[in-house]
């Protein structure tokens, strides 16, 4: 049997464990901003734009992977990858609480 050369190119879709971690994170930060919003920021003025943007891209990219979707493109599927939404909510993180 012979597999495609774009089937054997793309990466697997993430695993059960890989996927709840994801969804838990991606629900922690959503919990954090929505239930205490003071904790990024004292008033709206203050809000760190650009990491707070990181951070929401993050949370977005979990979301995705949380859920399953896989895209077909091979970016979007390395763009999608749960390695890059915890690398984005990593770095979001640091920079809006470090």
């Amino acid at each position: 049997m012979t597999q495609n050369k774009t089937q054997a190119a793309t990466p697997a879709p993430a695993n059960g464990f890989v996927r709840a971690l994801s969804v838990i994170a991606a629900f922690a930060v959503m919990a954090l901003v929505v239930l205490y919003p003071r904790a990024i920021a004292e008033d709206g003025a203050s809000v760190p734009h650009s990491s707070f943007v990181l951070l929401m891209m993050g949370m977005s990219v979990c979301y995705i992977v949380g859920f399953g979707f896989v895209p077909k493109n091979k970016i979007l599927r390395i763009l999608f990858s749960p390695y890059v939404g915890w690398a984005l909510m990593a770095v979001g993180l640091f920079l809006v609480f470090g």
